[in-house]
């Protein structure tokens, strides 16, 4: 198990949190007007979220939190693709490659950009 267990909604506070670090909860709910989630849903994802310890609360002000980032977001993301990949692909990088560029086409700019990420690996494992 990861040491950051995100769901698909409050990964969506994350990225907010993330681009800008101590936002109340007013502003969070602001950020995600497009989901069209009401404010208590986001306050319960915002909980969540700090029960998990994934984020935190400056609670100088006691009438608005500012809420932060504890989790750092290359260190979640790295997670959540490991997870992704040993869940749908079995762990196996090339199977998910090969997948996705048989079912898009990719441009020749993307090919040349994967040949450049695995020449560039020295002796790394993919």
């Amino acid at each position: 198990m990861s040491k950051y267990n995100i769901s698909e909604s409050e990964w969506k506070v994350m990225v907010c949190l993330w681009d800008e670090p101590n936002l109340t909860l007013k502003q969070i709910a602001d950020k995600l007007k497009d989901t069209k989630w009401s404010y208590t849903t986001i306050r319960t994802l915002v909980t969540r979220l700090m029960e998990k310890g994934i984020i935190d609360a400056d609670k100088t002000s006691t009438s608005n939190f500012k809420y932060f980032p504890v989790a750092p977001e290359k260190e979640c993301k790295v997670e959540e693709t490991k997870s992704f990949l040993t869940r749908v692909f079995d762990g196996s990088i090339s199977m998910m490659v090969s997948t996705l560029a048989r079912q898009e086409e990719l441009s020749r700019k993307e090919v040349e950009e994967l040949k450049k990420i695995i020449e560039s690996m020295d002796g790394g494992e993919i």
